[in-house]
């Protein structure tokens, strides 16, 4: 933590207390329970952030400007709920015997899956921030599929120990972000499957419609899919009303050829993009609205700046 400021050191050392906190409170409960200590948890997160909460309401103002003030609320406060089980339950995963995690979420598409890994080129799996996408990840490996997911380290190393270990205890892989592409490439042409979440802001990438407003999107899984051949499928794990989760994979995205590489790599990208959107619009609160996603709408084409909602 050399350089660091103060403040930062002291942030980081609170949120590794907090997911030490959150991993031994996890052990404590069973299914049923991590869903009402998560909207416990999850009440005391919405109520005691100014600064996500404010993100939160701004972009469901903006990306539901027909809902009234009632209903962004009601939604910004779900998906406070919905993130606290989520991270109750990626702790509690790793006590799930094989026959419970079979029981708690079903997959349907598989047969996608498998149709696509007879080529043998390859899946790039896209998913986002929905549902509980570390479950999908870790019901994938526990079907036998040999899966690698890229995740962003933690600010904190000891933070990224911790929940990486995690991951890999169900039986997957992690890279790290900002790490050679090259182990991405290996994964495919070992023709498995390779896990991104490209719905978060960017510094770099392209500029594509999401909710009817420019946003920065990466380009990794449509440079990867255009290079290599490997089919690029999107996959999501909702939660039901039963507290249960449903995953659905949807058949491969077509691959654009027009002979323009950066056309190709905008189309694919926007396309995805389409999808992840028309999931969301299914049950908005279960999509992580406390991210800034349209941080840098200002800087595309015709873009605009954002106004905030009060808190």
């Amino acid at each position: 933590m050399k350089g660091r400021t103060l403040g930062k050191r002291a942030e980081l050392a609170a949120g590794r207390v907090a997911i030490a906190a959150l991993a031994k409170l996890s052990g404590k409960l069973n299914r049923e329970r991590i869903g009402r200590w998560g909207t416990r948890l999850g009440d005391l997160a919405y109520f005691g952030s100014c600064r996500y909460r404010r993100v939160a309401l701004a972009n469901l103002a903006q990306a539901f400007p027909d809902w009234s003030q009632r209903d962004v609320r009601r939604t910004a406060r779900e998906t406070f709920r919905n993130f606290a089980r989520g991270l109750l339950e990626f702790f509690y995963l790793q006590r799930v015997s094989p026959e419970e995690l079979d029981e708690w979420i079903m997959i349907e598409g598989a047969e996608h899956v498998d149709a696509a890994l007879a080529k043998g080129q390859g899946i790039i799996c896209v998913t986002a921030h929905l549902g509980n996408w570390e479950i999908l990840a870790r019901k994938l490996a526990r079907q036998g599929y040999r899966l690698s997911v890229i995740a962003r380290d933690s600010d904190d190393p000891e933070t990224t120990r911790i929940i990486n270990h995690v991951r890999e205890n169900g039986g997957y892989k992690v890279l790290g972000r900002d790490s050679s592409a090259l182990a991405a490439l290996r994964c495919l042409r070992k023709n498995e499957l390779l896990g991104i979440l490209p719905d978060q802001n960017t510094l770099s990438g392209v500029f594509v419609e999401f909710f009817d407003r420019p946003v920065a999107a990466v380009t990794g899984p449509a440079v990867l899919a255009l290079k290599t051949g490997a089919a690029i499928m999107c996959g999501f794990a909702r939660r039901t009303p039963e507290g249960r989760f449903k995953a659905v994979v949807y058949p491969p995205l077509d691959l654009p050829h027009t002979g323009s590489e950066e056309g190709d790599v905008h189309a694919l990208t926007a396309a995805f993009t389409r999808v992840i959107e028309a999931e969301i619009r299914k049950d908005p609160a279960q999509w992580l609205w406390l991210h800034d996603r349209w941080r840098r709408t200002a800087e595309a084409p015709g873009g605009s700046t954002v106004p905030e909602t009060s808190s």
